[in-house]
């Protein structure tokens, strides 16, 4: 688990493994070419809430519940070219 992700493709390159320069990819797998949303909504019910600034707690804009989103994930706000914004936490 201490090892960086650049760490671990340079260690498969070393040891010759065929993926060692694969694309990455942050979907998961066993749900196809879904949204992951879209997926988890055919097994629980989202709690819509607001996201919140993590710099004074000011309201950023509305989701369409928690429970579709993971630590690291871009929260997909509307920024009107202030940037990208990622969800730090959950509460």
């Amino acid at each position: 688990g201490g090892l960086t992700k650049e760490d671990v493709r340079a260690l498969a390159e070393r040891i010759g493994l065929p993926n060692a320069d694969k694309k990455s990819s942050s979907g998961i797998c066993f749900i196809g070419k879904r949204r992951f949303s879209k997926f988890l909504e055919q097994y629980i019910h989202p709690t819509p809430g607001e996201f919140v600034c993590v710099d004074g707690g000011g309201r950023m804009g509305r989701h369409e519940g928690f429970e579709l989103y993971t630590r690291g994930q871009r929260s997909r706000i509307e920024s009107g070219g202030r940037g990208a914004f990622y969800v730090v936490g959950k509460d």
